[in-house]
């Protein structure tokens, strides 16, 4: 009887043994392990699932034995239940901080979920708003802000003056180099450079938010204003050199007679370390309109489009003027854009020469640069870049004109 006893013992402890050696290894007792794991009950409750099914079995025994051995059947009704209660009261205690209860996964059928672990991956239909923390509230209640533009080529100061806007309040403006108080979150938009028609500098526009910090300095590279060069070849590859006003005797020309169509290589260059950062527009006017017009049309191309003349555009040629206008685009520095003027001469009409952009025939080229301006009848909004502005006024006061000599 002691026999069968201690039998029954180390039947006992092997059992509660194995579950626990199998759970806690990859390999243990030759895969028991994933034995275990394995099947469909235990797999959803890893080491608690394991010591329920030892809990059941002690209780079948248990109670196989209360009527041949009263105390080994006691015994193993004893620890069964001790088991189950164990795993279904306190899952945590011998499954781990992770575990759940076999209740969790019995009666998740009626929608309670009880005792179960909250899954890894949880979609919320409504998240409640989120409240502001110490990370995402700015401590800061006023930012002193300080504009202060170079220029693009020499990162010397450019002097002047910059007006900006605060959200949609008026425009203010303020020296280069000055400050303003603003606050963080605050949206400005600057006009580096004023829109002064006569400052050294073209003028540029930028949006800026205001950040979490006591004080902060904007900086812009802007361009000063140059020298643009318009140079016109004959179909001898020579330069045309005649300027407005003068005719030199000596001057290259281009010889065009009636129904002549001619494609002359042209260039406009820019000046070291100056430049036109938008481009601007070309108008070429010629002698076109009328009975005595000697002139159908002409094309200048620079890699830019045709586009309407600006009313600031003065003819020089009075009733038989006819313009025509194209887009130049932006020249930096020493730039050369290389480019065509295509002229276009009357069937009948034999173009002749003059010693001004009024007398004589000869067409006329006028570049205007473009640059940002004050829109009043926009509530002063930035706008630009254009060669002119809202009441067709000239936005920058650079101009360049020549006359292409012909004969």
């Amino acid at each position: 009887m002691e026999k069968n006893k201690s039998i029954m013992t180390l039947v006992l402890l092997s059992l509660l043994a194995m579950p626990l050696v199998a759970a806690q290894t990859d390999t243990g007792l030759g895969g028991l392990g994933d034995i275990f794991k394995g099947l469909p009950i235990i797999g959803g409750m890893g080491m608690n699932g394991i010591l329920l099914v030892v809990g059941v079995v002690l209780l079948i025994l248990g109670f196989a034995k209360a009527g041949k051995s009263q105390g080994t059947g006691k015994t193993f009704l004893w620890i069964g239940a001790s088991l189950l209660l164990l795993t279904v009261l306190f899952p945590t205690l011998l499954g781990g901080p992770d575990a759940v209860s076999p209740l969790g996964d019995i009666f998740k059928g009626f929608g309670g979920g009880i005792g179960t672990q909250q899954p890894a991956s949880v979609v919320i239909n409504n998240p409640q708003p989120s409240i502001p923390t110490l990370s995402t509230i700015c401590a800061v209640e006023d930012t002193t802000v300080t504009l202060s533009a170079i220029n693009k080529y020499t990162q010397v100061a450019v002097g002047g003056q910059h007006a900006y806007r605060v959200g949609s309040a008026p425009i203010s403006r303020v020296a280069d180099a000055g400050t303003f108080t603003s606050s963080p979150g605050d949206l400005l938009t600057i006009l580096w450079g004023n829109a002064t028609t006569s400052a050294a500098y073209l003028s540029d526009v930028s949006t800026e938010t205001v950040p979490c910090l006591g004080t902060v300095s904007l900086s812009r590279e802007m361009l000063q204003n140059g020298t643009a060069t318009i140079e016109v070849f004959n179909e001898e590859g020579n330069l045309v050199d005649s300027t407005i006003g003068t005719v030199p005797a000596t001057s290259e020309n281009e010889t065009l007679g009636a129904g002549d169509v001619v494609t002359l290589r042209a260039n406009i260059k820019g000046q070291y370390q100056r430049g036109f950062p938008y481009g601007g527009v070309l108008v070429v006017e010629m002698n076109g309109t009328g009975s005595g017009s000697t002139i159908d049309d002409m094309i200048a191309d620079f890699g830019g489009k045709e586009t309407s003349v600006p009313s600031i555009y003065s003819i020089n040629k009075g009733t038989q003027s006819r313009t025509k206008a194209y887009t130049i685009p932006a020249i930096l520095s020493n730039q050369v854009l290389s480019g065509t003027i295509v002229i276009d001469a009357d069937d009948t009409n034999n173009p002749a020469a003059g010693t001004s952009a009024a007398a004589g025939d000869d067409p006329v080229l006028t570049f205007y640069a473009y640059n940002y301006y004050v829109d009043e009848d926009k509530q002063s909004s930035f706008t630009g870049p254009a060669a002119e502005d809202e009441d067709d006024v000239i936005a920058y006061g650079h101009v360049t004109q020549v006359m292409i000599a012909i004969d």
